[in-house]
């Protein structure tokens, strides 16, 4: 082969590398406008650049975020979007702004609330870093704030700089009609949160869409890595350096709340595992059923009351069975005459401020989703093994649903492609502790 065809053969491997790559580049920021956009009902967003390398990984750099209705913005370092390369290649600019793609993970990296102004971050103080943390986070019997919460003095003491937080979303279109999701929450000094579950689309249109998703189950994990050793200290210290007179202050102003309102009371049981949860380094793993489904934007709307209020829920501790958490009646034998008539005030309170409230009618949504989808729902597999190589869910006695793809089985374990915190990971899981494992028809 002379000089001259040396080059044109060397100008066409150029060409077949570098144009690919070239529409890759270009078709990549139409995409992060794409799914900006589809975020943007969350609030306002604002980006500096957009990566693309030949593995398909998507990184949008220097991320500002102000939530609706705040001042304050949220930064993020980068957006590290992984998903299918093809969809870059051969996409058209209208379809990548317009759709996202049936499987998708994003990595926030180094997320953390902008010292500039303060009405987000007294929003997120107030609520307990709601819905972030599925708990109140131990301000009752502690907490100065309202709602319970802890105040913003409090706060400082437990956070003296506002913590910074990886996330991690995961989704997969299943079928037509549903999607599952994982969103992975880490802060190594303060705890690690996982959220998961099932969304139900209200129709099978090839435009994915979010906002209008619902939800009727929800799967919660929190690992705790450092934040109750500090409210720990700060509520002991409020109980002249007693840890244990918090924890038994804590359980009895929760006690005080469910007889207001819920005109109900934990068994002695719960209590007790309530008070177990304020230790340092517990997992407590929880599902929560609401009573009627919600549209996913309804449910992250909703305060922790409100919310606590709609859903029936079964928790457990480390590696303990799920209970159900259930209230009893009221022992009013054992309350004091005082502690009875200011609870008896509260309620009646209570009771008028509901009967003055506007009932607003509430879409019912069951019809939705048991109606949608049929045949394509989740199906319990009996014989495992047979589920290899297959993307399953399992549940397992200890902590939230498995969602991952089945590489093997044996008499003693399965081990499970799964994602976990920042990365992917091969698990195992005995099968002793495996409830039940489920596919997608």
């Amino acid at each position: 082969m002379n000089n001259k065809n040396k080059l044109i053969v060397i100008a066409i491997i150029v060409a077949l590398v570098a144009l690919p790559y070239w529409r890759i580049k270009t078709n990549s920021k139409f995409f992060a406008d794409g799914l900006l956009a589809h975020l943007s009902q969350l609030g306002e967003w604002n980006h500096q650049a957009v990566d693309v390398a030949l593995s398909g990984e998507i990184i949008i750099k220097k991320l500002t975020f102000r939530p609706q209705g705040y001042r304050q913005n949220i930064l993020i370092d980068a957006i590290e979007v992984h998903t299918d390369l093809k969809k870059l290649l051969f996409s058209s600019s209208s379809h990548l702004i317009s759709h996202v793609p049936e499987t998708m993970t994003l990595s926030f990296k180094n997320a953390r609330v902008n010292d500039n102004a303060n009405d987000l971050q007294v929003a997120i103080n107030r609520a307990n870093y709601w819905p972030m943390a599925g708990t109140f986070l131990g301000a009752f019997g502690c907490g100065e704030g309202s709602g319970p919460s802890f105040s913003d003095e409090q706060w400082q003491q437990i956070f003296p700089s506002n913590p910074n937080f990886d996330l991690e979303l995961s989704y997969a279109l299943v079928d037509d009609y549903h999607i599952d999701f994982n969103l992975n929450i880490n802060n190594p000094e303060n705890w690690f949160i996982a959220w998961s579950g099932t969304l139900t689309r209200t129709s099978d249109v090839e435009r994915l869409a979010f906002n209008d998703t619902i939800v009727d189950t929800l799967y919660y994990y929190h690992s705790d890595q450092g934040f109750n050793q500090k409210r720990n200290q700060l509520c002991a210290d409020d109980n002249k350096g007693s840890y244990a007179a918090y924890r038994l202050k804590s359980a009895e102003e929760i006690q005080k709340y469910l007889r207001v309102f819920a005109n109900q009371e934990m068994p002695d049981f719960l209590s007790n595992q309530y008070q177990r949860s304020l230790a340092e380094n517990m997992e407590l793993n929880a599902i929560f059923d609401l009573r009627d489904p919600k549209y996913i934007f309804e449910v992250v709307g909703m305060s922790q009351m409100e919310y606590y209020a709609k859903v029936d829920i079964e928790a457990a501790l480390g590696e303990n069975e799920y209970q159900k958490i259930q209230l009893v009646n009221i022992d009013y034998l054992e309350l004091d005459m005082d502690t009875l008539r200011a609870e008896m005030e509260a309620k009646q309170q209570e009771t008028e401020r509901i009967e003055a409230e506007a009932n607003k009618p509430k879409e019912l949504l069951k019809t939705i989703t048991h109606s949608v989808g049929k045949g394509v729902n989740e199906v319990t597999v009996r014989n495992w093994s047979q589920a290899v190589g297959q993307n399953i869910k399992v549940r397992t006695r200890r902590g939230r649903p498995i969602f991952g793809r089945l590489l093997a089985i044996d008499d003693k374990q399965l081990t499970i492609a799964s994602k976990y915190m920042s990365g992917d990971a091969t698990i195992t899981v005995l099968r002793k502790d495996v409830l039940s494992m489920t596919v997608n028809r």
